[in-house]
Protein backbone atom coordinates (compact mmCIF):
# COMPACT_ATOMS: atom_id res chain seq x y z
CA UNK A 1 0.00 0.00 0.00
CA UNK A 2 1.56 3.19 -1.48
CA UNK A 3 1.59 6.58 0.54
CA UNK A 4 -0.72 8.38 -1.66
CA UNK A 5 -0.27 11.72 -2.89
CA UNK A 6 -3.18 14.22 -2.54
CA UNK A 7 -5.06 16.31 -4.99
CA UNK A 8 -3.49 19.47 -5.43
CA UNK A 9 -6.76 21.42 -4.08
CA UNK A 10 -6.64 19.22 -0.86
CA UNK A 11 -2.92 19.71 -0.16
CA UNK A 12 -3.30 23.58 -0.54
CA UNK A 13 -5.96 23.92 1.92
CA UNK A 14 -3.68 21.52 4.32
CA UNK A 15 -0.62 23.83 3.06
CA UNK A 16 -3.39 26.50 4.13
CA UNK A 17 -3.64 25.34 7.68
CA UNK A 18 -7.41 24.62 7.01
CA UNK A 19 -7.98 21.62 9.92
CA UNK A 20 -10.18 20.12 7.76
CA UNK A 21 -8.14 19.50 5.05
CA UNK A 22 -5.08 18.41 7.61
CA UNK A 23 -7.31 15.96 8.70
CA UNK A 24 -8.36 14.41 5.06
CA UNK A 25 -4.81 14.68 4.31
CA UNK A 26 -3.74 12.52 7.29
CA UNK A 27 -6.44 9.85 6.69
CA UNK A 28 -4.70 9.58 3.29
CA UNK A 29 -1.33 8.88 4.10
CA UNK A 30 -1.69 7.25 7.72
CA UNK A 31 -2.09 3.82 5.73
CA UNK A 32 0.70 3.54 4.25
CA UNK A 33 2.97 5.03 6.82
CA UNK A 34 1.81 2.37 9.33
CA UNK A 35 2.39 -0.38 6.82
CA UNK A 36 5.88 0.75 6.36
CA UNK A 37 6.13 1.13 10.21
CA UNK A 38 4.52 -2.51 10.58
CA UNK A 39 7.35 -3.80 8.36
CA UNK A 40 10.57 -1.80 9.31
CA UNK A 41 9.87 -2.33 13.79
CA UNK A 42 8.03 -5.59 13.25
CA UNK A 43 6.25 -4.68 16.33
CA UNK A 44 2.32 -3.10 16.23
CA UNK A 45 2.93 -0.90 18.97
CA UNK A 46 6.43 0.15 18.03
CA UNK A 47 4.86 0.70 14.70
CA UNK A 48 1.83 3.01 16.41
CA UNK A 49 3.99 5.22 18.32
CA UNK A 50 6.10 5.56 14.85
CA UNK A 51 3.38 6.60 12.57
CA UNK A 52 1.96 9.48 15.36
CA UNK A 53 5.38 10.58 15.52
CA UNK A 54 6.11 10.54 11.57
CA UNK A 55 2.28 12.19 11.21
CA UNK A 56 2.47 14.52 13.59
CA UNK A 57 6.20 15.62 12.31
CA UNK A 58 4.09 15.96 8.78
CA UNK A 59 1.86 18.27 10.25
CA UNK A 60 4.46 20.21 12.37
CA UNK A 61 6.70 20.79 9.42
CA UNK A 62 3.83 21.18 6.51
CA UNK A 63 5.01 24.71 5.65
CA UNK A 64 8.44 23.64 4.68
CA UNK A 65 6.70 21.02 1.59
CA UNK A 66 8.16 23.52 -1.13
CA UNK A 67 6.80 21.14 -4.21
CA UNK A 68 10.19 20.21 -5.38
CA UNK A 69 9.79 16.62 -5.19
CA UNK A 70 5.64 14.77 -4.89
CA UNK A 71 4.19 14.94 -1.55
CA UNK A 72 4.15 11.13 -0.76
CA UNK A 73 8.39 11.28 -1.48
CA UNK A 74 8.47 14.26 1.45
CA UNK A 75 6.31 12.10 3.46
CA UNK A 76 8.59 8.64 2.99
CA UNK A 77 11.68 10.91 3.90
CA UNK A 78 9.53 12.14 7.10
CA UNK A 79 8.96 8.02 7.70
CA UNK A 80 12.80 7.36 7.15
CA UNK A 81 14.53 10.04 9.58
CA UNK A 82 12.13 8.47 11.95
CA UNK A 83 12.30 4.71 11.49
CA UNK A 84 15.74 4.42 11.18
CA UNK A 85 16.52 5.90 14.28
CA UNK A 86 13.34 4.93 16.26
CA UNK A 87 13.72 3.19 19.75
CA UNK A 88 11.52 0.51 20.10
CA UNK A 89 10.55 -1.10 23.18
CA UNK A 90 12.82 -4.19 23.25
CA UNK A 91 15.74 -4.61 21.32
CA UNK A 92 14.97 -5.52 17.94
CA UNK A 93 14.25 -9.62 17.97
CA UNK A 94 14.70 -12.13 16.78
CA UNK A 95 18.46 -10.81 16.56
CA UNK A 96 19.29 -12.96 13.98
CA UNK A 97 20.87 -13.49 10.78
CA UNK A 98 19.75 -14.56 7.81
CA UNK A 99 21.96 -17.82 8.24
CA UNK A 100 20.55 -18.03 11.79
CA UNK A 101 17.23 -18.49 10.38
CA UNK A 102 17.63 -20.71 7.61
CA UNK A 103 19.84 -22.78 10.27
CA UNK A 104 16.92 -22.77 12.58
CA UNK A 105 14.37 -23.64 10.20
CA UNK A 106 16.38 -26.79 8.91
CA UNK A 107 16.34 -27.65 12.67
CA UNK A 108 11.84 -27.09 12.38
CA UNK A 109 12.03 -29.57 9.21
CA UNK A 110 14.07 -32.13 10.56
CA UNK A 111 11.91 -31.75 14.11
CA UNK A 112 9.08 -32.66 12.19
CA UNK A 113 10.50 -35.70 9.73
CA UNK A 114 11.62 -37.06 12.99
CA UNK A 115 8.10 -37.19 14.35
CA UNK A 116 6.76 -38.73 11.29
CA UNK A 117 9.57 -41.24 11.69
CA UNK A 118 8.83 -42.87 15.20
CA UNK A 119 5.13 -42.68 14.36
CA UNK A 120 5.97 -45.33 11.49
CA UNK A 121 8.14 -46.82 13.65
CA UNK A 122 4.80 -47.31 15.63
CA UNK A 123 2.63 -48.30 13.06
CA UNK A 124 0.85 -45.09 13.70
CA UNK A 125 -0.49 -43.25 10.35
CA UNK A 126 1.86 -40.21 9.33
CA UNK A 127 -0.16 -36.31 9.71
CA UNK A 128 -2.21 -35.86 6.78
CA UNK A 129 -0.07 -33.59 4.00
CA UNK A 130 -3.10 -31.30 3.57
CA UNK A 131 -3.69 -29.48 6.50
CA UNK A 132 -6.80 -29.00 8.20
CA UNK A 133 -8.86 -25.43 9.02
CA UNK A 134 -6.93 -24.67 12.13
CA UNK A 135 -3.88 -26.18 10.82
CA UNK A 136 -4.35 -23.55 7.78
CA UNK A 137 -4.61 -21.02 9.72
CA UNK A 138 -1.75 -21.41 12.17
CA UNK A 139 0.56 -22.00 8.78
CA UNK A 140 -0.46 -18.65 7.90
CA UNK A 141 -0.02 -16.97 10.65
CA UNK A 142 3.69 -18.40 11.16
CA UNK A 143 3.65 -17.34 7.28
CA UNK A 144 3.41 -13.58 8.52
CA UNK A 145 5.44 -14.24 11.12
CA UNK A 146 8.59 -16.10 9.23
CA UNK A 147 8.49 -13.64 6.50
CA UNK A 148 8.93 -10.68 9.12
CA UNK A 149 11.74 -12.39 10.54
CA UNK A 150 12.93 -12.25 7.22
CA UNK A 151 12.64 -8.58 7.14
CA UNK A 152 14.24 -8.05 10.10
CA UNK A 153 17.58 -10.19 9.79
CA UNK A 154 18.60 -7.61 7.14
CA UNK A 155 19.72 -4.31 8.63
CA UNK A 156 17.59 -1.19 8.84
CA UNK A 157 19.08 0.67 5.66
CA UNK A 158 18.94 -2.32 3.83
CA UNK A 159 15.34 -3.60 4.95
CA UNK A 160 13.80 0.11 3.76
CA UNK A 161 15.44 0.21 0.36
CA UNK A 162 14.09 -3.86 -0.06
CA UNK A 163 10.52 -2.39 1.35
CA UNK A 164 10.17 0.70 -0.81
CA UNK A 165 10.59 -1.62 -3.90
CA UNK A 166 8.72 -4.74 -2.92
CA UNK A 167 6.04 -3.63 -0.78
CA UNK A 168 5.42 0.07 -1.90
CA UNK A 169 7.07 -0.31 -5.31
CA UNK A 170 8.67 2.96 -5.98
CA UNK A 171 10.76 3.69 -9.11
CA UNK A 172 14.53 4.13 -8.53
CA UNK A 173 15.17 7.59 -9.14
CA UNK A 174 11.84 8.64 -6.12
CA UNK A 175 13.59 5.68 -3.96
CA UNK A 176 16.99 7.24 -4.00
CA UNK A 177 15.38 10.54 -3.56
CA UNK A 178 13.25 9.40 -0.59
CA UNK A 179 16.85 7.70 0.89
CA UNK A 180 18.91 10.77 -0.17
CA UNK A 181 21.13 8.80 -2.39
CA UNK A 182 22.01 8.53 -5.68
CA UNK A 183 19.96 5.84 -7.91
CA UNK A 184 23.60 3.59 -8.62
CA UNK A 185 23.69 3.57 -4.48
CA UNK A 186 20.19 2.79 -4.16
CA UNK A 187 20.17 0.17 -7.00
CA UNK A 188 23.63 -1.42 -5.23
CA UNK A 189 21.67 -1.19 -1.41
CA UNK A 190 18.60 -3.32 -3.21
CA UNK A 191 20.44 -5.71 -4.94
CA UNK A 192 22.71 -6.69 -1.75
CA UNK A 193 18.98 -7.53 -0.22
CA UNK A 194 17.98 -9.29 -2.98
CA UNK A 195 21.29 -11.26 -3.19
CA UNK A 196 20.91 -12.12 1.06
CA UNK A 197 17.35 -13.08 0.88
CA UNK A 198 17.67 -15.15 -2.11
CA UNK A 199 21.42 -16.90 -1.12
CA UNK A 200 20.13 -17.61 2.92
CA UNK A 201 16.34 -18.28 2.17
CA UNK A 202 15.74 -19.30 -1.34
CA UNK A 203 17.51 -22.89 -0.67
CA UNK A 204 14.66 -23.27 2.54
CA UNK A 205 11.84 -21.26 2.19
CA UNK A 206 8.66 -22.86 -0.28
CA UNK A 207 7.42 -19.32 -1.05
CA UNK A 208 11.10 -17.93 -2.44
CA UNK A 209 11.43 -20.93 -4.04
CA UNK A 210 9.10 -24.01 -5.11
CA UNK A 211 11.63 -26.61 -4.48
CA UNK A 212 12.37 -25.60 -1.63
CA UNK A 213 11.76 -28.05 1.65
CA UNK A 214 10.58 -25.70 4.02
CA UNK A 215 6.81 -25.22 4.55
CA UNK A 216 4.68 -23.27 7.22
CA UNK A 217 2.90 -26.37 8.25
CA UNK A 218 6.05 -28.36 8.53
CA UNK A 219 7.55 -26.05 11.44
CA UNK A 220 4.46 -25.76 13.34
CA UNK A 221 5.16 -29.26 15.58
CA UNK A 222 8.12 -28.05 16.59
CA UNK A 223 6.85 -24.92 17.72
CA UNK A 224 4.30 -26.24 19.62
CA UNK A 225 6.70 -28.57 21.24
CA UNK A 226 9.10 -25.34 21.68
CA UNK A 227 6.70 -23.23 22.75
CA UNK A 228 9.36 -20.28 24.50
CA UNK A 229 10.72 -17.53 22.78
CA UNK A 230 10.41 -17.87 19.33
CA UNK A 231 13.10 -17.80 16.23
CA UNK A 232 10.49 -16.04 13.79
CA UNK A 233 8.52 -12.87 14.73
CA UNK A 234 5.15 -13.19 16.47
CA UNK A 235 2.90 -10.85 14.61
CA UNK A 236 0.01 -12.14 14.89
CA UNK A 237 -2.75 -10.80 12.58
CA UNK A 238 -6.07 -9.24 13.67
CA UNK A 239 -9.23 -10.74 12.53
CA UNK A 240 -9.72 -7.59 9.54
CA UNK A 241 -6.72 -9.02 8.39
CA UNK A 242 -6.56 -12.54 7.88
CA UNK A 243 -9.66 -12.29 4.89
CA UNK A 244 -6.49 -10.59 2.84
CA UNK A 245 -3.77 -13.56 3.85
CA UNK A 246 -6.14 -16.63 3.12
CA UNK A 247 -6.94 -15.13 -0.40
CA UNK A 248 -3.17 -14.81 -1.10
CA UNK A 249 -2.00 -17.76 0.46
CA UNK A 250 -2.67 -20.38 -2.16
CA UNK A 251 -1.37 -18.04 -5.09
CA UNK A 252 1.99 -17.16 -3.57
CA UNK A 253 2.36 -21.14 -2.99
CA UNK A 254 2.44 -21.30 -6.45
CA UNK A 255 4.57 -18.01 -7.26
CA UNK A 256 7.25 -19.03 -5.36
CA UNK A 257 8.93 -14.97 -5.80
CA UNK A 258 10.37 -13.34 -2.66
CA UNK A 259 8.56 -10.28 -4.00
CA UNK A 260 5.45 -11.52 -4.52
CA UNK A 261 5.49 -12.98 -0.76
CA UNK A 262 6.08 -9.71 0.87
CA UNK A 263 3.49 -7.59 -1.47
CA UNK A 264 0.81 -10.57 -0.30
CA UNK A 265 1.06 -10.57 3.32
CA UNK A 266 -1.11 -8.26 4.56
CA UNK A 267 -2.93 -4.69 4.65
CA UNK A 268 -2.33 -3.89 8.58
CA UNK A 269 -5.05 -2.16 10.15
CA UNK A 270 -4.27 1.32 11.59
CA UNK A 271 -5.22 0.96 15.37
CA UNK A 272 -8.24 2.82 16.45
CA UNK A 273 -6.62 4.60 19.26
CA UNK A 274 -3.88 6.05 16.89
CA UNK A 275 -6.48 7.58 14.81
CA UNK A 276 -8.24 8.93 18.23
CA UNK A 277 -4.89 10.19 19.31
CA UNK A 278 -4.39 12.56 15.79
CA UNK A 279 -7.91 13.59 16.01
CA UNK A 280 -7.14 14.79 19.85
CA UNK A 281 -3.97 16.71 19.01
CA UNK A 282 -5.49 18.25 15.93
CA UNK A 283 -8.02 19.59 18.40
CA UNK A 284 -5.89 21.21 20.61
CA UNK A 285 -3.77 22.53 17.60
CA UNK A 286 -4.26 26.57 17.83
Amino acid sequence: MKITNPDPELLQAALDGKLPAVEALLALIQPGVFQLAVRMLGNRDDAADATQEILLRVVTHLGSFRGESAFSTWVYQVARNQLLTAVTRSREHPELSLEDLQSRLGQGLAFTEQLQAEALRMGLHAPAQMPGPEEAVAAREMAVSCTQSMLMAMDRDQRLAYLLDVLFGLEGEQAAAVLEISPAAYRKRLQRARDALNTHMGGTCSYISADAPCRCEKQLPARRAHPGPAHYIPLKLVDSERPSVAAHFEQLKRLGDAMAVFRGFPAFAVPEQLVANLRAVLAATP
